[in-house]
């Protein structure tokens, strides 16, 4: 039966899985049931939106599920976008969110207020501007929102500064600070921290501008994988303090994405089997595996930019504590193994793929078994997002990843 005009469809339609501990999860996806969600919270709109789109999930099976979203309105030649949140719980119990109004972060609305955005500005960076543009870039309900801030000393014309800034649950912030100070061990340029709103978990950064090394290599005009394993090894051959960061949880790790694939391919026997096959390799390395130094944790090309200076930056950081070079490494290379399978400049990414494996190899003396574990787990990990970004084709695009997992065990190159 066709749906009613008043109702926007959601687009891409996208299928979930079963969850008969959690049946809520259905309606997250429902057209009707997230219109009257929105219109219930928020009033109805005078003009219904073109679209809803729904763009990530976070989901813990049989427990609970958040499904974020963006409403489109098409307005000739650009689009207006609202964006909101659903989850539910296994008690049958819902919870709406709606950008900027976020109980976890505390600072967002007024981050995201052009009003309120210039006193905190005036307040917290060392400049005063007379107007400032806000600009949301990211928001994860609950989690994070990265916000641009643009500020000028008059209204037309002047001096003008582009701020990145992060906003956080408050407690979090130390962890961001801490990391900070770590990252100056480095190699890379790093970002200049303009100012902090500690009660709001708000923290501003100057705009590094350049291209990050993923377009880079995408071009073919990629910096020597050399310049950028000297700039992280600096970092790795940091003293490694007790209590100096948050270490990775590779257990936990291993075990949380183990439970969401055998939940959402439990109808799928092929890949359940290359599952348990990878679960042979990768549960035992996850169990045992302890820190040897400190890491970034989250190392990969779209991390890191060429500046307009060539050097190299690390505009994402806050993951640095005791971590694993090796696993650093095979980060990188998991990414671009993904890539070399699809998407843009296939080639390009699986050469640069192999001469960075092949210097590293080189450099340290590592074990080749070592390393493929590791970009196997990666991977692994990796193999999480064409679901949690709520691709139509998540389950194709699933297997294809474990397959890549499974292939990367083995790999020689």
């Amino acid at each position: 039966m066709a749906l009613a005009p008043s109702i926007p469809l959601l687009e891409p339609h996208v299928e979930l899985p079963t969850d008969d501990e959690l049946p809520g999860l259905s309606s997250l996806l429902d057209e009707r049931w997230v219109w009257e969600t929105f219109c219930e919270n928020l009033g109805q709109p005078q003009e219904i939106p073109h679209r809803i789109r729904p763009r990530q999930i976070r989901y813990a099976p049989g427990k609970r599920a958040m499904v974020s979203y963006i409403a489109e309105w098409n307005r000739d030649e650009w689009v207006e976008e609202d964006q909101f949140a659903a989850e539910c719980d296994a008690d049958g119990s819902t919870r709406f969110f709606h950008y900027p109004d976020d109980p976890a972060l505390p600072g967002l609305r007024s981050a995201a207020s052009a009003v309120e955005a210039q006193d905190l500005v005036t307040r917290y960076v060392p400049v005063t501007p007379s107007v400032v543009r806000v600009e949301a870039v990211r928001y994860r309900p609950m989690t994070r929102a990265v916000l641009r801030h643009t500020a000028r000393w008059r209204k037309s014309g002047g001096g003008r500064i582009s701020l990145f800034v992060r906003v956080m649950p408050p407690d979090k912030l130390p962890r961001l600070l801490t990391a900070w100070d770590l990252a100056e061990q480095s190699g890379f340029v790093l970002p200049k921290l303009m100012g902090s709103w500690n009660e709001g978990g708000v923290v501003w950064m100057n705009k590094i501008r350049g291209s990050t090394v993923r377009k880079r290599i995408q071009a073919g005009r990629a910096p020597e994988p050399g310049l950028l394993i000297d700039a992280v090894a600096r970092l790795w051959s940091a003293p490694l303090k007790d209590g100096q960061g948050q270490a990775m949880n590779v257990k936990q790790g291993y075990r949380s994405t183990h439970g969401l694939f055998s939940h959402i391919l439990k109808d799928d026997d092929d890949a359940l089997s290359v599952l348990e096959s990878l679960g042979s390799d990768l549960k035992p390395f996850a169990a045992a595996w302890q820190p040897t130094a400190l890491a970034h944790n989250d190392f990969y090309d779209d991390q890191i930019i060429l500046t307009r200076e060539r050097d190299l930056a690390l505009v994402d950081f806050e993951e640095i504590g005791p971590g694993d070079p090796l696993l650093d490494v095979g980060n990188l290379l998991a990414h671009q193994r993904w890539m070399s399978q699809s998407g843009a400049a296939r080639e390009a990414c699986g050469d640069y793929r192999r001469r960075f494996r092949a210097e590293a190899l080189a450099r340290f003396g590592w074990k080749e078994d070592d390393l493929n574990l590791r970009e196997a787990y990666c991977l692994f990990r990796l193999s999480t997002n064409p679901f949690r970004r709520l691709s139509p084709k998540w389950r194709d695009q699933t297997v294809k990843g474990l397959l890549l997992a499974k292939g990367a065990l083995a790999a020689s190159d």
